[in-house]
């Protein structure tokens, strides 16, 4: 090998040695892009999966609410209804609100009421249940203007407690939700 072969050589190295320096130069700053890229998607999909968390939970407060809403007006009616049941000198008449249907009512508290609310709700419409059965088929008073119930009895008695516990659920529900 003579001085002619080595500085044929040498520049021949030296262009190999620039492209498979560009080639690796490339090869390492794409990797970096790539992984930088990588950690920037899993920013974005965790930040969405929180943001989609919070929605889930704001949809399901919002249904929760209007829920509740709908339980105390149901509860307040009747509550009402019962006063004007028990009422012996009364002038109301016992009029049924149209309200929601208690069965609609319950699949919605089986869906999202907390334990406690689903609890009350249940004691709640069996309470209902036994003054409606008390009033068409046990004993009510009459007297030549209207009927009434007596406000010790029994089922009286466990409605009322019933329409109680139910609003105390539904305020410590909301507290908890709010």
């Amino acid at each position: 090998m003579g001085a002619t072969d080595v500085a044929l050589w040498v520049p021949l190295a030296a262009g190999v040695l620039g492209i498979v320096g560009a080639l690796a130069g490339t090869a390492v700053t794409q990797r970096a892009t790539k992984q930088r890229e990588d950690r920037r998607w899993e920013r974005e999909r965790e930040l969405d999966q929180l943001r989609y968390e919070r929605e889930r939970l704001a949809r399901q407060r919002e249904r929760r609410t209007a829920l509740y809403v709908d339980l105390a007006e149901y509860t307040q009616s009747e509550q009402s209804t019962l006063e004007a049941a028990v009422d012996e000198y009364g002038e109301r008449r016992l009029e049924v609100p149209n309200l929601q249907h208690p069965d609609r009512l319950t699949a919605r508290v089986k869906l999202y009421a907390t334990p406690q609310v689903c609890e009350s709700w249940n004691a709640l419409v069996q309470a209902i249940d036994l003054v409606r059965w008390e009033w068409s088929e046990g004993n009510v008073n009459q007297n030549d203007h209207h009927r009434w119930l007596d406000p010790h009895s029994p089922a009286v008695l466990k409605l009322d407690i019933a329409i109680k516990e139910m609003q105390s659920a539904l305020r410590v529900a909301v507290d908890e939700d709010a």
